[in-house]
């Protein structure tokens, strides 16, 4: 199968999939998808022709790659921006951050991106890890619910009872800090674990949930399909968190590694700024090259309105810095701060550490 970088020859990108990768994590096999290509002689796309070969680079997803929030990684994998870089890159995808992180400690994986909220704890305790660039400054989770009694903003949670993917996850650590914000009592809200698909609406119908928290992708999908349901972002984007790329100390310590690192990250900011400079054209050359190189199939992605919409939210209000203070991917030390602050005052973080030691701007493209 080939995938075609809009504006320059097509280029052939076999992915092998595999049943069991020869990773494991913890006892978890991962299911692998291997990408690879023959060398960019056109000298068109993300890095140019020419680019010094940098060898091969594992990246892991905390979920697999059925979401428009991983576009950066598909479109820089599908566009070319990754080979364009130098960069032979294979995307892995497992069940959870968790996983996803030991990959990284483990050697099993190169870098990965996470929450602050999953990754912080561990890195108080002393984890190996460096938080390299930011590829999100707000949530995107949203809660749905019914018209018949709809959840509209965080105070609207008070005495409901509302599903998540699962207890103690990212969600509901980013539910707990939406409602400190807002000053509702966490205990007030009842928690149940559910499936967080558009199946499950059927639940808020019926009365047995209040709501439930789902990704944006779903979100949209649900709401296109049932003319009663309500969705909203209920407080969610507002909560301290922020989606940082990581990678070993282990790892960043070797100088050839090192380079990887900074070219994949320059692949990412140049495919991100590509999608984004696509909105006007809803993102039709982007869409086209997913669709195209039938490496990713998920329904999302053949339905125009939900990609169009989920892609429109995610370049203006997620994958950049709201404010324009900040480029892509670029750091925010005093957020970063900020946010550990209150990760100690909601009793997730214990304190007493300093977390810009965490973080480095050093891997960041040159601007």
């Amino acid at each position: 199968m080939t995938a075609q970088h809009i504006g320059s020859p097509a280029r052939s990108r076999w992915w092998r999939r595999t049943a069991v990768a020869a990773i494991a994590v913890g006892g978890l096999a991962l299911s692998a998808c291997s990408g690879g290509g023959t060398e960019d002689t056109s000298g068109s796309g993300g890095g140019g022709g020419g680019t010094e070969d940098l060898g091969e680079m594992t990246v892991v997803s905390f979920l697999p790659l059925e979401s428009f929030t991983f576009t950066p990684e598909m479109y820089a994998y599908a566009g070319g921006y990754f080979e364009d870089n130098g960069l032979d890159v294979t995307l892995q995808a497992v069940q959870g951050t968790a996983p996803a992180i030991q990959a990284i400690i483990g050697g099993a994986a190169d870098i990965t991106r996470v929450s602050t909220v999953d990754v912080m704890p561990g890195l108080e305790q002393g984890q190996p890890i460096t938080a390299v660039g930011t590829m999100a400054y707000a949530s995107n989770l949203r809660v749905v619910s019914s018209e018949d009694d709809p959840i509209e903003d965080t105070e609207d949670l008070e005495g409901k009872t509302i599903g998540l993917g699962s207890i103690g996850g990212t969600s509901e650590k980013q539910l707990n800090f939406a409602l400190d914000a807002a000053g509702v009592d966490r205990d007030s809200v009842s928690r149940q674990a559910v499936p967080v698909t558009a199946a499950t609406f059927e639940l808020v119908r019926q009365g047995q949930l209040d709501g439930y928290v789902v990704s944006l992708d779903t979100s949209i999908a649900i709401a296109n399909q049932n003319d009663d349901a309500v969705v909203s972002p209920a407080g969610l984007p507002d909560s301290p968190e922020r989606q940082v790329w990581i990678a070993s100390d282990n790892y960043l310590g070797d100088e050839a590694n090192a380079e990887k690192v900074t070219a994949f990250l320059t692949a990412i900011e140049q495919a991100t700024q590509a999608i984004i400079d696509d909105s006007d054209n809803d993102f039709e050359n982007v869409l086209q090259t997913l669709r195209d190189s039938g490496d990713f199939t998920f329904a999302a992605l053949d339905d125009d309105a939900i990609a169009v919409e989920a892609l429109q939210t995610y370049t203006t209000q997620t994958w950049i810095d709201e404010s324009g203070e900040l480029s892509l991917l670029e750091n925010d030390p005093e957020t970063w701060g900020e946010i550990y602050d209150l990760y100690v005052d909601g009793g997730l973080l214990e304190g007493g550490a300093d977390p810009e030691e965490w973080i480095s701007s050093d891997y960041l493209p040159a601007s």
